[in-house]
């Protein structure tokens, strides 16, 4: 992986978000902070972004050497525009971040073992992947309120970002 493809990983992600997001605006905020069933584990589609959001925020900490204890809570983002504000300030941190990734920082060690330690895109992989189990989870009761956010696949992602693919 170089420093391209991590860009385009980051870039999809951030594009999921967004649609999980918009489809958000569409409900009520009461629709939005409501306790779901069956709970996926972050009792409603604001906990489940929320979760997402302090794991991209938490890693981007880690692998940036900064201090990632500090947790977002729910309770700081009172409705889709807090989160979407939020989350706008995460892209613009993980776009810098991975904008000065060279390959040899790609290929490093993420902990005091690097050697034994998953790599910096490895971890971005990680990111990725976490973002798009949740995304499904929020897609799943988006639908369920009638407010699909329609497809979420990395080859729409594509076609619509052309720039992202390798000649």
């Amino acid at each position: 992986m170089d420093q391209t493809d991590a860009s385009a990983l980051i870039d999809y992600n951030f594009w999921a978000n967004d649609r999980i997001l918009s489809a958000c605006e569409r409900l009520s905020v009461d629709d939005f902070t409501r306790d779901v069933a069956p709970d996926p584990g972050w009792g409603s589609l604001r906990g489940i972004l929320v979760h997402a959001l302090d794991a991209e925020y938490g890693w981007r900490s880690v692998l940036q050497g900064q201090d990632a204890t500090d947790i977002l809570d729910e309770a700081d983002f009172a409705d889709v525009a807090a989160l979407k504000a939020r989350w706008a300030v995460e892209r613009t941190a993980w776009l810098d971040y991975v904008a000065g990734l060279d390959v040899d920082d790609l290929n490093r060690g993420t902990n005091s073992d690097p050697e034994r330690s998953p790599k910096v895109w490895q971890t971005i992989m990680h990111v990725v992947n976490h973002g798009t189990q949740h995304r499904s989870e929020a897609a799943a009761i988006l639908t369920g309120y009638g407010q699909s956010p329609g497809e979420l696949d990395f080859d729409l992602f594509l076609t619509e970002n052309p720039e992202h693919m390798h000649p």
